[in-house]
C-alpha cells in the first residue's frame, strides 16, 4: 500500500442557517484554498492539489463529515493528473501503482453537491480510487465525476495501465449503492459494443436522496432527451436500490459532457429541492 502522501480532513456545522467549516486539517500538496458564502446558506468548498498531480506511489486521503443541516457545495481548482506508474520506463517490478481513498459522512437533513473537476490519466498510469458515504435520515448528496482516457492532444488514447474505481453509498445504516468500476486498457476490448463501443470519455452524475422516486426519473429521462437534440452523446438512467439515482453520460469531448452534467444537476436542483441555479466561477 502507498503511504500517505496527501491528506484533508474537514468538518463542516450550520448555525443561524450559514455554514461554515468547524474542523480541519491538511498536508501538502493538498488544501481547502479558499471558501465562499452562497446563496441559502451554503458553504463553496475550493480544494487545490499545489502539486503536478498525483504521482507514482502517492496516496492521498480525504475525509469529510458534514453535521445535521449543513450545506456544501465542493470542488476542485483542476483536472486530477494521474502520472505514470513507470517513471523510469522499468519493468514490471517497478511500478508504483497510485491510491485516492475518501470518505464522506453526511449527518441528518445535510446537503452536500460534490462536482470535481475531470480526471485524467496518462500514460502508464495506475491508479485505484475508493469513496465511502454514509448518509443520515433527510441527507442529500449529489455527486459528480468525468474520466479522460488519456491527453488526447498527445495522442494518448486509454494508454494508461490500470484504473478501478468503487464507490458504496449506505443511507441510515443500509447499502443503498456500489459499483466497481475496472478499466485495463491492454486486457479489455474497449471499443466494443456493451463496452465503450467509438466513445472516449464517461461522466457520471449521482444523487441520493429520498425524494427520488419513479416519477422523478422519468422527469429527468425527459428532461435529457430534451436536451441531447443536437449533442453526439449517450445517456442512461438507473435507479439506486434505494433512494438515488445514477446519469451516465458517454462522449468525445469534456466540455460536451460538462456542460450536460451541469444542465442535469441544475435541474435536480430546480426539481426536487426548488433552488434556483448555482453558476460557480473558476
Amino acid at each position: 500500500m502507498p503511504e500517505i502522501t496527501g491528506c484533508i480532513t474537514a468538518a463542516f456545522k450550520e448555525r443561524e442557517g450559514q455554514t461554515s467549516i468547524s474542523d480541519k486539517y491538511n498536508t501538502y500538496p493538498l488544501k481547502i484554498a479558499k471558501t465562499f458564502a452562497f446563496d441559502y446558506g451554503q458553504l463553496g468548498v475550493y480544494m487545490m492539489d499545489a502539486s503536478p498531480g498525483i504521482m507514482a506511489g502517492d496516496r492521498y486521503e480525504m475525509s469529510w463529515r458534514f453535521d445535521e443541516r449543513s450545506n456544501v457545495y465542493m470542488t476542485n481548482q483542476s483536472y486530477t493528473k494521474v502520472h505514470p506508474a513507470r517513471p523510469g520506463q522499468g519493468d514490471s517490478e517497478s511500478v508504483r501503482a497510485s491510491e485516492q481513498v475518501q470518505s464522506l459522512t453526511l449527518g441528518p437533513d445535510s446537503y452536500v453537491e460534490y462536482m470535481p473537476e475531470p480526471m485524467m490519466l496518462y500514460k502508464d498510469a495506475v491508479l485505484y480510487s475508493r469513496m465511502d458515504v454514509q448518509m443520515e435520515a433527510g441527507s442529500t448528496l449529489i455527486l459528480s465525476d468525468l474520466i479522460c482516457p488519456g491527453r488526447t492532444q498527445r495522442g494518448e488514447l486509454f494508454q494508461y495501465e490500470h484504473y478501478e474505481n468503487r464507490l458504496s453509498v449506505t443511507y441510515e445504516n443500509e447499502l443503498i449503492y456500489c459499483s466497481k468500476q475496472r478499466i485495463v486498457p491492454s486486457q479489455q476490448r474497449l471499443n466494443t459494443i456493451g463496452s465503450w463501443a467509438e466513445f472516449t470519455h464517461l461522466g457520471t452524475l449521482y444523487i441520493f436522496n429520498e425524494q427520488v422516486d419513479a416519477a422523478f426519473v422519468e422527469a429527468l429521462n425527459l428532461f435529457m432527451e430534451q436536451q441531447l437534440v443536437a449533442a453526439s452523446l449517450e445517456y442512461g438512467i438507473s435507479r439506486t436500490y434505494k433512494k438515488g439515482v445514477v446519469l451516465s453520460i458517454l462522449g468525445h469531448k469534456v466540455y460536451e459532457i460538462q456542460s450536460l452534467q451541469e444542465a442535469a444537476w441544475q435541474f435536480v436542483r430546480q426539481q426536487l429541492f426548488g433552488k434556483m441555479p448555482l453558476h460557480v466561477r473558476k
